[in-house]
């Protein structure tokens, strides 16, 4: 086995870190029994495919598979074709779960994701991080959260709603 880059466990150890920060979120406790064993599921929704989508998408799975957690992508979205395809390929996700244009990311929050990564340009995030906190999501945003004073206090609004909700932002 090749061992870890600095870079590497960094990366690691923070979406772990933000995994294990969100344990209610994952629904431990209320684990199915599937022919005998304990099972837990993790299904997460992306918005915004380019590399670092991709790559949140894979840390994301890699925190899961550390947590003994199955992760289930449920829709991914992003302006570029190009893009959703590149992270279908990637994730072996079905086609039909992928969505362009600027309103795919409608898609990946009316999905039944429990987690949606928010991992579009800095202008977006205000806007899409409402919608899936609205709905009920836990989520994961890119930084900066905002571009812009207006953006920051949403974001910032949001952050009571999150806690009345118990929901989980990182």
């Amino acid at each position: 086995m090749k061992p870890y880059t600095r870079r590497q466990f960094v990366k690691t150890a923070a979406v772990s870190t933000a995994a294990l920060s969100s344990l209610g979120a994952f629904n431990i406790l209320g684990a199915q029994t599937v022919n005998g064993l304990r099972t837990t599921r993790a299904k997460v929704g992306l918005i915004g495919c380019g590399g670092r989508g991709r790559g949140a998408l894979g840390n994301f799975i890699e925190a899961c598979k550390i947590l003994g957690i199955e992760p289930e992508i449920t829709a991914v979205a992003d302006v570029f074709e190009d893009r959703t395809n590149r992270a279908c390929n990637a994730f072996d996700i079905d086609p039909s779960k992928a969505h362009t244009g600027y309103e795919g990311y409608k898609k990946v929050i009316e999905s039944d994701a429990e987690f949606v990564l928010h991992c579009t340009p800095p202008n977006f995030r205000p806007l899409h991080m409402e919608m899936a906190v609205n709905a009920g999501k836990h989520c994961f945003v890119e930084k900066p959260v905002a571009v812009d004073p207006v953006g920051a206090r949403k974001v910032i609004a949001l952050a009571e709603l999150v806690d009345q909700e118990g929901l989980t932002v990182v």
